[in-house]
């Protein structure tokens, strides 16, 4: 059987690695938060760090097919990203919501690896 494309971003996506450097280049990118209160910045961390749970719930229905949890999952994460100032979280949410309501593994999967990416590359200060 072939290797396709994205069979190599489901298998990144299931194991949580990410390709740190293609051809000489360094994709990562710090997404710098700026709040001023500690309380606020302290409540954005720890649901930051709370998505990652959620990371690990999509990746294992994903395996399952288990769309109905991916869509619930991905509905919460669109109702609540942006209460938290966190537009991307809930644009990504609503996108997964879609994507389990039409049974697309593939657009889930890179969907998943793209919310795993943001949420190790956002730096809340």
């Amino acid at each position: 059987m072939p290797l396709l494309p994205w069979h190599v971003t489901r298998a990144l996506t299931e194991t949580g690695r990410n390709v740190e450097v293609v051809n000489g280049v360094n994709p990562k990118k710090t997404i710098p938060i700026e709040i001023a209160d500690p309380f606020a910045r302290k409540l954005v961390g720890q649901y930051l760090e709370n998505r990652e749970s959620d990371i690990q719930k999509l990746r294992e229905a994903l395996r399952l097919h288990d769309f109905d949890a991916i869509r619930v999952t991905g509905h919460n994460l669109f109702g609540s990203g942006s209460a938290y100032g966190l537009d991307e979280v809930s644009r990504i949410g609503a996108r997964l919501e879609q994507a389990a309501s039409e049974q697309g593994s593939e657009e889930i999967c890179r969907l998943v690896a793209e919310l795993a990416d943001y949420l190790r590359d956002v730096d809340v200060h």
